[in-house]
């Protein structure tokens, strides 16, 4: 044993993200504000990339998968579809 501290599987800053992105998920189910509740989900992933992108990788914790350019371009690949997808679905109701 050389003095190293053991390997601990932290989750890291994941919470903060993850949070935002149910608070969206629960405005478009609870609020029936479902455009709101994809800007706030594509914030969420907006939020995750960041935090990739500045937390060093025992902080990020849950959000290292692969490398710190793959992650960015998952994360920001997936908010700008969310917001997309959110955007151009015609929410108002026909009959």
């Amino acid at each position: 044993m050389t003095g190293e501290r053991p390997h601990r599987h932290v989750l890291g800053a994941w919470w903060a993200p993850a949070g935002v992105v149910t608070a969206g998920f629960l405005v478009v189910l609870v609020g029936n504000r479902a455009l709101v509740g994809g800007l706030v989900m594509g914030a969420g992933f907006l939020l995750a990339a960041l935090l990739r992108l500045v937390l060093p990788e025992d902080r990020a914790g849950g959000l290292v998968v692969r490398s710190r350019a793959l992650d960015l371009l998952a994360l920001l690949g997936l908010a700008v579809a969310v917001v997309v997808a959110f955007a151009l679905v015609d929410w108002a109701s026909r009959g």
